[in-house]
């Protein structure tokens, strides 16, 4: 059975504004010096031996996508989405897709803008969830936590030993006095929004928990493969129809928190999601003053600590001050106290 990782690559990414913006979101960008994030999600793929990759994105950023596929080697196929409706919509596109093209398959679902650090313990893991998608289970990747987070959603898991458990509940972003309660218990873990299964499987639970989602896709389901995937004419006419009419819900709230025969494998591989300029210093190498840069030409540090540099086009230089975040990119500077990256969204807010 051909296993076939489906990327989305549809986010926004205002948190990392401005490096981030509407016309080049954070997947398109080099943030660790290695290479865009989206090149290296595809990448991570490669050990597995897929058949192709799949990115789920918007309409604009259909050709950046296939410039990262490109870049792989490897073959793929862009399904564009005329409007951002989440990712219960974006998923049962891919896998309508997939249905149109093989008997069954094994979909890896994962988003384009994470960092993970230890890729063969990552590969290892995600081996793991195929065995058990091949049982018709929906797996998902829990993160062992490392702190009491608030900004992430948590899984919590049944009693159990062995690395794979069944799930309890899904848990929405806690406060922090729940977040320790999770992270002390040992039964919670961050919830990283990959998941394993076979295309037949979580159709057939679409079919049973978001029927109206199914309905207002059945148009689609009637067309052949290379429809589904078309852009042009009466396809993508098609496609905005539906993508106006369907609920904006995600796949955890509208499959994965209700269906049946669900298990969380953690995983401990040095994962990071990169939604603020604070969580880019995980993945960037300090110098000796704890200084940081994906591109140290660009960035010139004197009596300076803790901060970080991130030009798309000029050099920036920091003398004397610590714990900031400087971005420069297209028309606008960013400078903003670590502690504080949580607020560029109000930022963007306000210029808007």
């Amino acid at each position: 059975m051909k296993v076939i990782p489906v990327i989305m690559a549809g986010g926004a990414g205002t948190r990392l504004w401005p490096l981030s913006r509407d016309d080049k979101p954070k997947q398109f960008h080099n943030l660790s010096g290695q290479g865009t994030l989206l090149e290296e999600t595809i990448r991570r793929m490669l050990p597995l031996g897929p058949g192709q990759v799949i990115i789920v994105t918007s309409k604009k950023h259909e050709h950046l996508s296939r410039e990262e596929i490109e870049k792989s080697g490897v073959a793929g196929t862009v399904l564009s989405e005329p409007r951002p409706r989440n990712t219960a919509a974006a998923l049962y596109y891919a896998a309508l897709y997939l249905d149109r093209l093989f008997e069954d398959s094994i979909m890896i679902s994962l988003p384009a803008d994470h960092h993970i650090l230890d890729r063969d313990e990552f590969t290892r893991i995600l081996r793991m969830g195929i065995l058990e998608s091949e049982a018709d289970r929906l797996v998902t990747i829990g993160i062992q936590p490392t702190y009491p987070e608030t900004g992430y959603g948590y899984i919590k898991a049944m009693d159990g030993k062995g690395p794979i458990l069944p799930i309890d509940t899904f848990v929405e972003k806690p406060d922090i006095d729940r977040a320790r309660q999770y992270f002390e218990s040992g039964r919670y873990f961050w919830n990283s929004g990959i998941f394993v299964w076979k295309t037949s499987v979580i159709l057939r639970q679409y079919s049973a928990l978001l029927p109206n989602l199914v309905k207002a896709f059945s148009p689609l389901a009637e067309m052949s493969a290379k429809e589904i995937a078309s852009n042009d004419g009466e396809p993508w006419e098609l496609k905005k129809k539906i993508f106006d009419t369907v609920e904006a819900v995600s796949i955890d709230y509208g499959i994965m928190e209700r269906a049946s025969n669900r298990v969380v494998i953690p995983g401990d591989f040095g994962w990071t999601d990169l939604g603020s300029w604070k969580s880019i210093d995980e993945i960037l190498p300090p110098d000796a003053n704890a200084n940081r840069s994906p591109d140290t030409k660009r960035a010139v540090f004197l009596n300076a600590s803790n901060c970080s540099v991130f030009a798309e086009s000029s050099r920036v230089s920091v003398v004397g001050l610590s714990n900031i975040v400087v971005v420069e990119a297209g028309n606008e500077i960013l400078v903003i106290d670590k502690d504080a990256s949580q607020d560029v969204k109000k930022i963007v807010e306000m210029i808007k």
